[in-house]
């Protein structure tokens, strides 16, 4: 093998500058496939980083859909949530309402998404400045103990400056006309949190549930979905399929469902992805081909003499065969820089769409994608061996040669 290598390596040689536009053409082409293996499966790794950092196991969701997708809820959610919570292995099971409210500062009115949770500490969000939502009842008028907690985004406090310690008004409708939200609560910002599934320029804020039901007027219960939090995450499966039966009308979802309903949502990246990828591929084939073809014909009468030599047919077809594949080896390098250096682009374009959350991206790049992108180069290469290395085995030697001689 070695002896073989050293062969296609000496044959790749003799023109440099031919072998090194190969070589880029292989670069270029490869880092489309790259960047395509990563959008295959990109947003779904990403997906699953993002619901592992949560640390809840179990997201229970009205039949049929996903998170915040609708305006369903769950019905009784909260008695749901503490059936679940009493179950053995399970550490806590949180209900979460949401929905859109309208608020005004001043004189500037603004939609946000806002999230109801019991109290504060649930994992929904996380702090960064401020102090989270206290416990305690929220049912009580806003008169007896006066503004309403919120905490708010990031994206809030940087396009409508609010700040921890202002008072707003919130409102679950907004006023006829433009004079603003009706039907208003007051509300205090007692802290900042990083909402993990905002849009790029989504308006988010987090109550207490029975307040955000006192401003949208909503019967008690429900909830638009359940947290589950587990002791030992190899018991999620069962707890799940025990909700499952307790309850008809909801999906249990663990991590892994949860990841493939998402994923048979987004089965146009994945087409997309195929589509560019088998371009790809067959550029990549093409190119070796001919280039290895090209070679081939300039230099029969060596071929035609190793096999005088006694080199065996079969000798004589791995090395052109490995000729394909060392163009290919040759061109990762140049594959993996460029992809990755298109890959921050594209994924901030894909990013920017409407719907998005902030924290997911569409290109993750990892040991699979990158173990997936050379294999596919580098069959590639050997694919594009073949036909030459066909034509160099059935080489009649006497002919050949005395071709050679004549010419």
């Amino acid at each position: 093998m070695a002896a073989l290598s050293f062969l296609a390596w000496r044959t790749l040689r003799r023109n440099p500058v031919r072998t090194a536009l190969v070589i880029l053409g292989l670069g270029v082409t490869g880092a489309l496939l790259l960047d395509m293996t990563m959008l295959s499966g990109g947003l779904q790794a990403s997906l699953g980083q993002l619901l592992s950092r949560l640390g809840f196991a179990i997201r229970v969701v009205p039949k049929g859909t996903l998170p915040f997708s609708g305006d369903a809820q769950i019905p009784d959610g909260d008695g749901l949530a503490a059936a679940i919570a009493s179950r053995p292995g399970v550490a806590a099971a949180v209900p979460v309402l949401a929905t859109n409210v309208y608020v005004r500062r001043g004189g500037a009115a603004f939609a946000s998404f806002a999230v109801g949770v019991p109290r504060g500490g649930t994992g929904v969000y996380g702090m960064l400045a401020g102090r989270d939502l206290p416990g305690g009842a929220a049912d009580d008028p806003e008169g007896d103990g006066g503004p309403i907690p919120i905490v708010v985004n990031e994206n809030m406090v940087r396009l409508d400056g609010v700040r921890i310690g202002d008072t707003v008004v919130v409102a679950g409708a907004p006023a006829r006309g433009v004079t603003g939200p009706s039907g208003a609560v007051r509300a205090r910002v007692t802290g900042v949190a990083d909402f993990y599934v905002d849009l790029a320029t989504q308006r988010s804020m987090a109550l207490r549930t029975g307040d955000l039901r006192r401003v949208r007027a909503m019967a008690p219960g429900g909830a638009s979905l359940i947290l589950v939090r587990v002791s030992d995450p190899a018991r999620a499966g069962g707890i799940a399929a025990w909700i499952g039966a307790r309850e008809p009308r909801v999906d249990a979802l663990t991590i892994g469902r949860f990841i493939a309903r998402a994923g048979a949502r987004l089965t146009y990246f994945n087409q997309f992805a195929a589509i560019l990828s088998t371009l790809s591929l067959l550029v990549s084939f093409l190119l070796v081909t001919s280039i290895v073809t090209l070679s081939l014909g300039e230099r029969l009468g060596e071929i035609a003499m190793l096999r005088a030599l006694g080199m065996t047919r079969f000798r004589v077809g791995a090395l052109v065969v490995l000729e394909g594949v060392i163009l290919s080896a040759l061109s990762l390098p140049g594959a993996f820089a460029l992809g990755l250096g298109l890959s921050g682009p594209l994924d901030a374009i894909l990013r920017g769409a409407p719907g998005v959350p902030e924290s997911l991206h569409f290109f993750t790049f990892g040991p699979g994608a990158a173990a997936r992108t050379a294999a596919m180069l580098l069959v590639t290469g050997a694919a594009g061996g073949v036909y030459p290395a066909a034509v160099a085995v059935r080489l009649g030697i006497a002919p050949t040669l005395h071709a050679e001689v004549q010419s």
